[in-house]
């Protein structure tokens, strides 16, 4: 029998979701001779105008993949809940989750790297990818409790 690893795959988003974040900042103040406002973090309107245009520009698309994490995280961590209180095997669970982790960090890295509407469309996919695989977990789900009453 398996060991379910399914849990683990929470804090490991999470950390996933918050990397984008980290790089944005380092981005920023690297490019803005070492300097990050911390007292309003969320003010870009300086960044704008003191970092070169690309610099920026990626800024904003880390910081974004750094939203998009935040906002997936509950549909996931229910994912997550929902597969382990309807019994799922622990095979199911660490597949399932262990996809999803994999194609978030995959989401990042596009995200973060992509400049061209061409290349926009495999983050797109890899985001659809991502929710056919929370899907299918609350699908796995709802047919074991269905099964088992």
């Amino acid at each position: 029998m398996a060991s379910n690893y399914s849990f683990y795959s929470i804090p490991t988003y999470w950390f996933l979701a918050l990397v984008p974040h980290a790089y944005a900042v380092a981005v920023a103040k690297k490019a803005n001779k070492g300097f990050w406002d911390n007292t309003n973090p969320r003010r870009t309107g300086y960044l704008e105008k003191n970092i070169p245009k690309d610099v920026f520009a990626k800024y904003e698309r880390a910081e974004a993949a750094h939203t998009n994490g935040m906002e997936n995280a509950p549909y996931f961590i229910g994912a997550v809940l929902a597969g382990n209180f309807a019994g799922l095997d622990a095979s199911t669970m660490n597949i399932y989750t262990g996809v999803y982790i994999g194609l978030r960090a995959l989401y990042n890295i596009l995200y973060v790297n992509t400049t061209t509407l061409k290349n926009s469309r495999a983050r797109s996919l890899v985001w659809i990818a991502g929710l056919l695989t929370i899907f299918t977990l609350y699908i796995k789900a709802a047919n074991k409790v269905l099964a088992d009453s």
